[in-house]
């Protein structure tokens, strides 16, 4: 096994086979439909210690994402195996790491119909050690709100992600590190996190539609505010609304679980990582150990 460090695995029409090899010389084709029309979607995934985390979950969000926009990709269930043997390669066996999965419609001419007959989709899977949010997590994070201008699809992890990028952006200079999309005064989602709040001991978060990403953290924390007991609505939270109540954080793949102190300029609650969000940082803490634990034992 070749030993050089920082490899991708690439299947498409210059690598009919699939193939590991290193990112500086690995080639896509300008005339893929990912690069003129964003035309493919995405998909995150973690590790921990070299365990894929809710792997079949985040593969199940996959899968969706593929058949919303019509893509058939043949070679899908290779996706675990590949995953493990870039991380063969890249030295992360042990580590904390995340693999970025995307699939594009494949290599054609530019037109917006597809083509026929359908050409062999693109896959690109790489993988990278994780850089944990520490001071984030500890210490909670600003926000601003933003217009939500994307499409009406954000259920699907399209690569279509500039409404995201401009977001992003316009937090980072407002002094702030995430920004939550408004839709109709409703406030639906982060740039790449799922949104929770607490009223009176009680945990809010956005109902699975269209609208919202349905993220797989937010499974988790679902599942752990039922271990925990903890009383939890599905429901709409307004732009006011935010700033009513007691707690508010984020979840997504790579940040855990990140509590929110300010929105806007204004604090929310006393200004500091709430109580509930506390336990739910914890319990995540353990529910991942117990994860890694039965993974070392199976």
């Amino acid at each position: 096994m070749n030993q050089e460090s920082d490899f991708c695995y690439i299947r498409s029409v210059d690598y009919p086979d699939g193939a590991i090899l290193p990112k500086r010389v690995a080639r896509i084709s300008p005339d893929d439909r990912g690069f003129y029309f964003a035309d493919g979607v995405y998909e995150v995934i973690r590790t921990y210690q070299g365990r894929l985390f809710h792997f079949h979950d985040h593969l199940t969000r996959f899968k969706n994402s593929l058949q919303a926009v019509r893509i058939n990709l043949p070679d899908i269930d290779r996706i675990e195996q590949i995953c493990y043997e870039l991380l063969r390669y890249n030295n992360l066996t042990n580590a904390d790491a995340f693999f970025y999965i995307q699939v594009t419609r494949g290599v054609s001419p530019r037109n917006l119909l597809f083509p026929s007959p359908a050409p062999t989709p693109t896959l690109y899977i790489s993988v990278m050690p994780i850089t944990p949010p520490i001071a984030e997590r500890k210490d909670g994070i600003k926000v601003i709100t933003v217009p939500d201008i994307r499409w009406h699809r954000c259920d699907i992890k399209a690569i279509g992600l500039l409404p995201s990028v401009l977001a992003r952006q316009a937090a980072a200079e407002a002094g702030a590190q995430e920004a939550l999309f408004v839709r109709d005064g409703i406030v639906t989602e982060g740039t790449h996190t799922n949104l929770f709040g607490v009223k009176q001991g009680t945990v809010i978060t956005h109902p699975l539609n269209n609208h919202i990403l349905p993220g797989v953290t937010r499974i988790v924390l679902l599942k752990l505010c039922a271990r925990l007991q903890l009383p939890l609505r599905e429901t709409t939270l307004t732009e006011s609304e935010l700033y009513q109540q007691d707690e508010l954080f984020v979840t997504s793949t790579t940040w855990e679980v990140v509590p929110i102190v300010e929105v806007n300029t204004k604090p929310i609650g006393s200004g500091k990582p709430g109580p509930i969000t506390r336990k739910l940082q914890e319990e995540f803490g353990k529910y991942v150990r117990e994860i890694v634990e039965q993974s070392n034992s199976a």
